[in-house]
């Protein structure tokens, strides 16, 4: 069923959602030679992200993601310091495993894994694998190895996200977990301003994820699934920007406020936007069954 929204990028695709389960998508899928092509050389973002903090392609990239990278690694510090391996799909230029791995009495092994060429190139975060977990053998020694497998908004970027969880299972240990992290479809900021609800599609996004089918996607593909939980990574002045402009703030992600001491304030935004399952967001974590 053909929603009223578009790609921002690609108008002449569609968003489309199943009638039969909600699940909302891309139509039509890209080609996996069009995706790989896409990811190979990162040319959609490295251009929007030089705009955006100008500099070399790759001094451009750490500077728009250095809240991200940072409010991720706190986000998931406690859980992850519960590991010995951890391996971390779609892991882009390695800023965050670049981040763990320079923190004071960190206890576990972080290793990355992603298919575009020019990122591995210009990895940081340590050892990174260039696996297609959709077409490639998986070598011996990373069979279940992981106590933990986390994919940090990948998973919308699969063309077939079930079968694709499936085979990340022989990577997980026995009484490991899998994490997954995407976009929430039913965001607050989605409410609140009918600009972003339009600008939150893009053709690189193959799947549109709420509660409940990120849920059955994952219970599909023989997970059992602990818990499934929002987080707002976005500020208030992000959300107020929105509402007066319609447009993004390009200038930094807006994670933060603008000074500490207003810290407080995007704090207990934060706490009832994620209270009310409204996070930007949608995070469920997982075990083998």
């Amino acid at each position: 069923m053909e929603t009223p929204y578009k790609p921002r990028d690609r108008k002449e695709l569609c968003i489309v959602d199943c009638p039969i389960c909600g699940h909302r998508q891309l139509y039509p899928l890209l080609s996996d030679e069009e995706l790989i092509e896409e990811y190979n050389e990162d040319k959609t973002v490295r251009s929007q992200t030089v705009k955006i903090a100008p500099g070399s392609d790759f001094d451009s990239m750490r500077k728009k993601f250095k809240e991200w990278t940072k409010v991720h690694a706190d986000m998931y510090w406690e859980r992850l310091q519960k590991c010995d391996y951890v391996l971390n799909i779609g892991s882009g230029y390695g800023f965050l495993e670049e981040e763990l791995n320079k923190r004071p009495k960190k206890n576990f092994q972080i290793e990355g894994d992603d298919i575009g060429q020019f990122r591995i190139d210009n990895f940081v975060g340590g050892i990174c694998h260039k696996l297609n977990f959709m077409t490639d053998e998986i070598p011996q020694d990373m069979l279940g190895k992981y106590d933990l497998v986390m994919g940090l908004h990948i998973l919308e970027h699969i063309n077939a996200p079930v079968e694709y969880l499936k085979r990340l299972k022989p990577l997980i240990r026995e009484r490991g977990c899998l994490l997954i992290e995407v976009p929430n479809l039913n965001s607050f900021l989605c409410e609140l301003s009918p600009e972003y609800a339009e600008f939150f599609y893009l053709y690189e996004h193959v799947s549109y994820f709420t509660e409940k089918t990120l849920r059955k996607t994952i219970e599909d593909s023989g997970y059992k699934i602990n818990r499934i939980f929002t987080k707002e990574l976005y500020s208030v002045e992000n959300h107020i920007n929105w509402i007066r402009t319609g447009k993004p703030f390009i200038q930094y992600n807006q994670m933060y406020m603008p000074d500490e001491r207003l810290e407080f304030i995007n704090d207990l935004y934060k706490k009832e936007i994620e209270r009310q399952g409204k996070g930007y967001a949608l995070i469920a974590e997982a075990e083998l069954q």
